[in-house]
């Protein structure tokens, strides 16, 4: 009877450590011997789980993505009953502790989208463009959830969001070149002037 549970746990033993190893060393510099010494596994053991390192590299991508979706997706819990100015807050403030506990996962996902293996590039562009609109959609919950259905504008908070999102990715950019350093100062002056420019917006529609 074969271990469905052992071979789930094989599995994501190899993504975690190829996520070290092509963090580190870039995607040709990471090779499945290096990547089966990490587990501790023979190499032959890989092809049990993957058919070959591209697949090994896109599960990566995969894993990166998914863990600050359903990051987020608990953050939006805790946070349901707050303010539309209060939950966007948190979310910004939050950055700087995602990335304290899951840096190699953001290394590895702004190293890729920069610098990509060329013939991945065109998959992880749409990959990551799919993952980016679900935060978006989840984002907007906010907006929906908390605002009127009378005073809501449709438009008006999708240009809300595309500014957000611009925000919420320079600051883990930051965290990536600066790490904690001035990330405080930095969150308090984008904020202010994010939030004040909603403030002398409307969700009404003109």
């Amino acid at each position: 009877m074969i271990n469905f549970s052992g071979v789930v746990m094989t599995a994501n033993l190899i993504i975690e450590a190829a996520l070290k190893l092509f963090t580190q060393h870039g995607y040709e510099g990471a090779s499945l011997a290096d990547i089966a010494n990490e587990v501790g596994i023979h190499k032959s053991s890989i092809y049990t789980h993957f058919k070959k390192k591209e697949d090994i590299f896109l599960a990566v991508f995969e894993y990166a993505m998914a863990d600050y979706r359903e990051h987020l997706k608990q953050l939006l819990t805790t946070i349901q009953h707050d303010s539309i100015e209060d939950s966007l807050y948190k979310i910004l403030r939050d950055v700087g502790q995602y990335y304290n506990h899951s840096a190699d996962k953001v290394v590895f996902q702004k190293r890729f989208l920069l610098f990509p293996p060329i013939f991945l590039q065109d998959d992880l562009k749409s990959r990551f463009a799919s993952f980016d609109e679900s935060l978006v959609q989840m984002l907007f919950s906010i907006f929906k959830e908390r605002t009127p259905e009378t005073e809501f504008n449709h438009e008006v908070v999708k240009g809300w969001l595309n500014a957000y999102s611009c925000v919420l990715d320079g600051l883990f950019s930051h965290m990536v070149y600066y790490g904690n350093v001035g990330f405080d100062e930095k969150v308090t002056s984008i904020w202010t002037l994010y939030w004040g420019g909603i403030q002398h917006s409307t969700l009404h529609a003109k």
